[in-house]
């Protein structure tokens, strides 16, 4: 039977101990470009993720893009109002049962509280005095709670739905044409009256998904249910080309590397089991997965923290490419390993010089109180690497003051001019490494970086996530190589004018096996 007590996966998620991950001051939660906020999930939900009970998505949801317009968050214990607004930064004497407003996602979102343990967010004013307006009425007098949210039973429903003051947005043929999906669905998209997934997970943990149309004719229905069948034919045949004896690459993520094949088998269950049935003007389409899934949903979940901290240092190396590229297109050139002051002469690291180019207020505070007329060890400057300046380093990195990426320097290297200029690199950008990850106790203020002799070993690099290198190129790009690569490819990409062309190995796509 599955019950209230099937939101034990969401459940059980939050409450299991998760695999360590790395333990090092600069593995934070997942950071974001400037612009979104920092606290994005936090912000999104407004209560943590363990003490929610359900989820409940529905009124004009867009299938296509995954934009709920009204969210329903059920507590398990009431809300701490104050907790709440501290951690939110709301004010204290905010009424939170008024409407508010909240930024997740870099844009602003409506927020009420309608009971001790219940919050709706609203994507507009509109859609917000639309729920209002339905908690308002009496129960017997809510015809539509039942399209608007989910019954107990489900860890969540998604619903799409037109109001009857909605205006109709067509598809043009012109978009259908451009679009494979919208081949298929484009044609239901102006015959569908209300759209609903449903999931559940039933107390042996088998998965059970369930998608209803409601169709404004029984002939609508049928269509929809000879279109499912034209996307299951392409689901299978990719399925069997590409999927179904496949690999991902090492460079992967470690988690899904591990989980693949149980992930894989998982698809290949739902599409098996997947049916679909027409009554009337309903077509529902169901399938179910046995408890496999769940038990690797659970086992990627606990390597989170992990994945956070490959995404983080990712995330903040490009955000290092991206400064130099700003440095060059003001300068005319990259900054120099160590840059010289031009009153006082002491050395300063290019990284403190990129400090001001991050589009963020707090690096470039930190920029203007470093003192470049005193040397990078000074007294005053020294206190400056108790700021922890994570951009520079790893979530890896356990000396909270030490740089993870560097230049490398040396003769045919980029940078072994007084003014590094990217018209010197005539081989491929793609092809050419910038920055190099390594693990040296090397204070990021302090100007010193990699010599080419110390380089060319990748073992002697200090691994990145687990007997990985992280480098990044002169097109922007960031390459994960394994400490295996090729040592003569190596030594090429450190080049800047070899001429000589590397073949970087694919980073995300899954590989065919070889049959």
């Amino acid at each position: 039977m599955v019950g209230e007590a099937n939101f034990s996966l969401l459940h059980e998620l939050n409450q299991r101990n998760q695999e360590p991950g790395p333990l090092g001051p600069h593995a934070k939660p997942m950071e974001f470009p400037p612009g979104l906020n920092r606290n994005i999930t936090d912000q999104a939900v407004l209560v943590p993720l363990g003490s929610i009970q359900k989820l409940l998505w529905a009124n004009a949801a867009d299938y296509r893009y995954g934009a709920p317009s009204l969210l329903l968050i059920q507590t398990v214990r009431n809300i701490d109002v104050a907790e709440l607004k501290k951690t939110h930064e709301l004010a204290p004497d905010l009424d939170l049962t008024n409407t508010f407003e909240i930024k997740p996602f870099g844009g602003g979102r409506l927020a009420r509280m309608i009971a001790p343990n219940r919050i709706v967010i609203a994507s507009s004013q509109e859609h917000m005095d639309t729920f209002v307006e339905f908690q308002d009425k009496p129960i017997n007098r809510r015809k539509s709670g039942a399209s608007l949210f989910s019954e107990s039973n489900f860890i969540f429903r998604y619903a799409q739905r037109k109001r009857p003051d909605q205006e109709e947005q067509v598809i043009s043929d012109e978009q259908i044409s451009e679009d494979p999906i919208l081949k298929i669905i484009g044609s239901l998209d102006r015959t569908i009256t209300q759209l609903v997934f449903q999931a559940s997970v039933a107390d042996d943990h088998s998965l059970l998904l369930k998608l209803e149309g409601q169709f404004n004719s029984a002939e609508a229905a049928k269509d929809a249910s000879l279109k499912y069948k034209m996307g299951k034919a392409m689901l299978d045949s990719f399925f069997e080309l590409y999927l179904e004896d496949t690999k991902l690459p090492p460079t992967f993520d470690s988690p899904a590397v591990e989980n693949w094949p149980h992930l894989v088998l998982a698809l290949k269950q739902l599409l098996e089991n997947a049916q679909v049935e027409v009554n009337g003007n309903d077509c529902v389409i169901q399938t179910k997965c046995d408890p496999d899934l769940y038990d690797t949903l659970v086992n990627i979940w606990n390597k989170m923290p992990q994945v956070t901290a490959r995404s983080n240092d990712l995330f903040r190396l490009r955000k290092v490419l991206s400064a130099l590229e700003i440095y060059h297109l003001i300068h005319g050139h990259y900054p120099p390993s160590v840059i010289f002051d031009e009153e006082s002469g002491h050395a300063r690291s290019w990284r403190v010089e990129l400090l001001k180019l991050m589009q963020d207020d707090d690096l470039k505070d930190l920029y203007e109180q470093y003192r470049k007329d005193e040397p990078w060890n000074s007294e005053a400057n020294l206190k400056l690497l108790d700021a922890s300046v994570s951009v520079f380093s790893s979530s890896w990195e356990t000396d909270p003051h030490a740089a993870s990426f560097y230049y490398v320097l040396g003769e045919g290297t980029p940078f072994d001019d007084e003014e590094p200029n990217r018209d010197q690199i005539t081989d491929p950008r793609s092809e050419t490494v910038l920055i190099v990850s390594a693990d040296r106790n090397i204070p990021w203020t302090m100007p010193e970086d990699l010599n080419f002799e110390d380089t060319i070993d990748l073992n002697k690099l200090g691994i990145w996530n687990n007997d990985q290198v992280l480098v990044g190129t002169a097109d922007n790009r960031t390459w994960i190589l394994l400490k295996d690569f090729s040592p003569e490819s190596w030594q090429n990409i450190l080049l800047k004018a070899d001429g000589k062309r590397v073949k970087i190995p694919e980073q995300y796509r899954p590989l065919k096996r070889a049959k």
